[in-house]
């Protein structure tokens, strides 16, 4: 039987313009583009965090226009506990993508399953509620949000389950 998938979280990242990078032709030919993670929030199944900072670090591959994604980012509950995600992941680069990536004034928020975007996050906490994340397989689908100025990737988690 195939395995299922149970949606659990919603995460939320703020990116800045102001401290990205864009290295183009690294290692003979890819385009490394770092984007700092300012804030953002982990909501769903009774766990509630205001992410703290991170970074996502793309690398585009120009023969594919696939980015490679490596984002490291943590977070904070109300009562103080503490929250790592790391992910991988894909994604396909479109016309809506690159506008948010380049920051073009004239991008905007795109609808899950508009990109062919998806992540494996891994999670770790000090909070014995929530140890259960720890052990758990999981992997999300993204989209972009660009409202009031900011910019934001936005993604549904789901647990994979039998």
């Amino acid at each position: 039987m195939a395995p299922k998938l149970e949606q659990h979280f919603t995460v939320r990242v703020y990116l800045t313009k102001d401290t990205s990078l864009s290295l183009k032709g690294i290692k003979g030919g890819p385009t490394r583009v770092i984007l700092p993670i300012t804030k953002g929030f982990v909501k769903g199944k009774g766990l509630e965090a205001e992410i703290t900072g991170g970074g996502d670090y793309i690398l585009l591959d120009p023969t594919t226009n696939v980015c490679h994604l490596n984002v490291r980012t943590q977070a904070r509950t109300a009562t103080g506990t503490s929250n790592y995600i790391h992910y991988n992941g894909t994604l396909k680069v479109d016309e809506a993508t690159s506008k948010v990536i380049s920051w073009s004034p004239d991008a905007n928020t795109t609808n899950y399953g508009d990109h062919k975007w998806f992540v494996t996050p891994i999670m770790e906490t000090d909070d014995e509620e929530f140890k259960w994340i720890e052990d758990q397989t999981w992997v999300g689908q993204g989209h972009w949000i660009v409202e009031g100025g900011e910019t934001a990737v936005e993604y549904e988690v789901y647990q994979v389950v039998n």
